[in-house]
């Protein structure tokens, strides 16, 4: 198992944990934080395991995570804030949870990501889907036997290293899209709006119950929620509040007193004032679809913010990052409330090579104050213009 010097790494994080700080006060310290989103397949892929080896063999998840904390600090040099390791099942929660079949990574596939084959063919699909008894059920219990074997081989190897995890399903309609697939959550949604919201409620009810119990097998506090809900940002507005919004405020103020976050790698621009005023969200994780410009207008001084660079640039040349890094520092930086970071997840196949230079431009160009003669390719385009 790799080594780690807990107290050491801990005192390496606490200069980006203070900068990130203070960027979520909305004040700007000494240059835009950067926090990419990258997690353990990347790391898997980084030091040599298949993603068969990693799912499914916890010390080589922990083995994994661990290696890649030290990476970062000590190769990819973002401003990691944290110290921690994840009891990762990849994105399968509503496989595990309503008894779909799920294809895993295996000697065959090895490099295969987790993958729920979705199981609702019909209305009556839905109507017999049932809502678990958490403390009854195999795939739950094989969850967190598997969490609490877990934690303790973080517990003998590393002490007092947090462990995350958390067996949640995405909000109703995300949910919705991970057992029926998505051409037919959108189709159904024009064709059988009455039963969708019935099955939608199924989904609240699930989320509750399973949130409930978390609560009860971890001794968590009741108080902050995040929310991923991707499918839900390829709704046009009045869909998106009639589908997505009743449910998504009832999550929040039943479990988000506290705080509240919200994650979608996918469109958010043409609903940010449900985000603002509904959900009251204090901090959103923002993907490549949307336009900087609006999200940075509309969260300015009230939201957290994080993401929108393109990942695909990573797979192009040194221009493409240097143009979306200046793109997003420039609109989203002045006045703090940004960390700068990769739209939705940093995948594995980017070359760590590519991923070292974006986060070097981006320590580079993101020095407060930020001054639009900085960006050398924002200033090309201004000068052109006139």
């Amino acid at each position: 198992m790799e080594p780690l010097d807990y107290p050491y790494y801990l005192k390496l994080v606490e200069e980006n944990r203070r900068r990130v700080e203070k960027a979520s006060e909305f004040k700007e310290p000494d240059r835009v934080p950067v926090t990419i989103g990258v997690g353990g397949p990347y790391y898997a892929e980084v030091f040599g395991y298949t993603f068969a080896e990693y799912y499914n063999n916890l010390a080589i998840m922990l083995d994994a995570q661990i290696k890649g904390i030290k990476w970062r600090l000590s190769w990819l040099g973002d401003d990691l804030s944290s110290l921690c390791v994840q009891f990762d099942q990849g994105v399968i929660a509503e496989g595990i949870v309503f008894d779909c079949k799920v294809e895993m990574p295996d000697e065959r596939n090895p490099l295969r990501s987790p993958w729920t084959i979705p199981r609702i063919r019909t209305l009556e699909d839905m109507d017999n889907l049932e809502i678990p008894d958490p403390r009854n059920h195999k795939g739950i219990n094989t969850y967190y036997d598997r969490l609490k074997e877990f934690k303790e081989l973080v517990r003998k190897n590393y002490g007092d290293l947090p462990v995350s995890g958390i067996l949640q399903i995405h909000p109703p309609v995300s949910a919705a899209g991970s057992l029926m697939g998505p051409e037919k959550l959108y189709s159904w949604l024009y064709k059988h709006p009455n039963e969708m919201h019935r099955f939608f409620k199924k989904l609240e009810e699930a989320f509750k119950v399973l949130q409930d119990y978390y609560y009860e097998v971890s001794g968590e506090e009741l108080g902050r929620l995040g929310l991923a809900d991707d499918h839900s940002g390829y709704l046009s507005r009045s869909m998106y509040e009639k589908f997505t919004m009743p449910y998504n405020t009832r999550l929040y103020e039943l479990y988000g007193a506290k705080y509240r976050s919200l994650h979608m790698d996918s469109h958010m621009d043409h609903v940010t004032d449900i985000l603002l005023k509904t959900y009251r969200i204090n901090e959103a994780d923002v993907g490549v679809e949307n336009d900087i410009r609006i999200i940075s207008e509309a969260f300015k001084g009230k939201v957290f913010f994080n993401g929108n660079a393109n990942w695909r640039s990573l797979l192009k040349g040194f221009q493409d990052i240097e143009l979306e890094v200046e793109k997003c520092i420039y609109y989203a930086a002045p006045g703090g409330g940004y960390v700068f970071d990769n739209g939705g997840e940093t995948y594995s196949g980017i070359p760590p090579e590519m991923l070292k230079y974006e986060v070097e431009y981006a320590k580079k160009v993101g020095k407060y104050p930020i001054r639009r003669d900085n960006f050398k390719h924002l200033n090309k385009k201004s000068k052109r213009n006139n």
